[in-house]
């Protein structure tokens, strides 16, 4: 089956070209570093010490290796690659001190080839759930050991890859050691492979037990509520359902997309329902009643000072994102249905009454009007979030031993 995947890659290559440039046209890829999706780099490598290499597709999967960064930076030279064009420009804005970041190639055998040869990494760290078989091929023939962390398989691509059984189990050999990110992923996956895996909780929720570093504004001056990583289609959605009652409550929106490129669309939108705008790069306060949060690595600032957030990617099929961050910051909690990727932990915080799921968008504007008029009930949702975020959900420890043991 590989093989015929190497072969189906090597055909595709004119197609592979031709949408490089039109996403560079459409800067959607950077101009000036196209050349690493052919596997050419420029070396800027400190050669007294080894390399670790980690793949992690998007800036979500990029921060939930922070730790791993911060652990091991000052001892090795950590290359980090992504795929899209915002994960390296948060990456470049944040962590330039500490690591080297490169676009990973595209899944041609030959540029593969050419990225391990320039780089010659000693261990491999695979982040969640980015399959590239031609690449994982040419670790595996070069015996360099890799781990897949946090693995996982939505129901999506369950759906795809069970077609492709061959070809997934082929490329999951390259691993040493596989850890998958939940129960309900691990049992994908061994539908997919023979292959052992082990769990040890979601990398992504490793942040959360640091409330000691987290300050929360306990003296909100305005009573404001956040729609969070929303995906095209999904603000309008969410905006039809909560307009009046943000209109007649004077409440505080901010609004902060997944991708902030998709700005203008959102400013579209707003004027359709007659809502007045800042931007938080603009930097000036005033009272317009919605902000958009049109920059990376400003959502900690404002989680403080919200009482509610509502977590997109759940009213579009997405899967959902992280419930956590804002839960850390004391916010209550509302969520569409569609949280396939963080399914444990969304049905475990329902039960515990720390989130609302909201089945069916139109209901969307009694709930939330509810919890708003409700302030007992505000209150309840927030402890309960917080006292969830609070909990022990990925053994770290268990994963040094194994990179450690690795790297001896």
């Amino acid at each position: 089956m590989h093989k015929i995947y190497q072969l189906i890659s090597y055909f595709l290559i004119p197609i592979i070209l031709l949408n490089l440039y039109f996403r560079i046209l459409n800067k959607k890829e950077d101009k000036n570093r196209y050349r690493e999706r052919f596997g050419k780099s420029k070396k800027n490598l400190n050669t007294s010490k080894g390399i670790i290499w980690l793949h992690a597709a998007s800036i979500g999967e990029f921060k939930s290796s922070e730790l791993i960064i911060d652990k091991y930076h000052n001892n090795f030279q950590i290359l980090v690659t992504t795929t899209t064009k915002s994960s390296a420009e948060y990456i470049n804005k944040f962590y330039k001190d500490k690591i080297l970041h490169q676009y990973i190639p595209f899944d041609i055998s030959i540029w593969c080839s050419r990225f391990l040869n320039n780089w010659k990494p000693n261990l491999v760290l695979w982040i969640e759930s980015d399959i590239w078989p031609n690449m994982l091929n040419q670790i595996k023939k070069r015996k360099i050991n890799c781990l897949f962390i946090n693995a996982r398989v939505s129901p999506k691509s369950f759906n795809k890859w069970k077609y492709l059984k061959n070809l997934y189990s082929f490329s999951m050999r390259t691993f040493i050691k596989i850890f998958a990110q939940s129960e309900n992923d691990l049992e994908r996956i061994k539908m997919l492979t023979k292959l052992k895996i082990d769990y040890i909780g979601n990398m992504k929720l490793s942040q959360t037990n640091n409330f000691n570093k987290i300050h929360i504004n306990e003296d909100k001056k305005k009573y404001a509520v956040m729609l969070i990583s929303s995906h095209q289609n999904e603000e309008e959605l969410v905006i039809k359902q909560i307009e009046s009652v943000i209109k007649s409550k004077e409440l505080k929106l901010y609004i902060a997309p997944r991708h902030p490129e998709r700005t203008s669309e959102i400013i579209k939108i707003l004027g359709k329902y007659n809502f007045k705008y800042s931007l938080d790069s603009n930097n000036i306060i005033n009272d317009a009643p919605v902000t958009i949060i049109d920059s990376f690595g400003k959502l900690n600032k404002y989680f403080g000072m919200c009482e509610l957030v509502i977590l997109g990617g759940s009213f579009v099929d997405k899967g959902g994102h992280n419930p956590l961050e804002p839960a850390n910051y004391k916010c209550a909690i509302i969520t569409g249905n569609l949280v396939y990727n963080w399914q444990n932990i969304y049905e475990d915080m329902a039960k515990e009454n720390a989130c609302i799921i909201i089945d069916d968008i139109n209901n969307l504007k009694y709930k939330f009007n509810e919890i708003i008029c409700d302030k007992v009930m505000l209150q309840e949702y927030k402890k309960n979030a917080f006292n969830f975020s609070k909990k022990n959900f990925f053994e770290k420890e268990r994963l040094f031993e194994e990179i450690d043991l690795v790297l001896k």
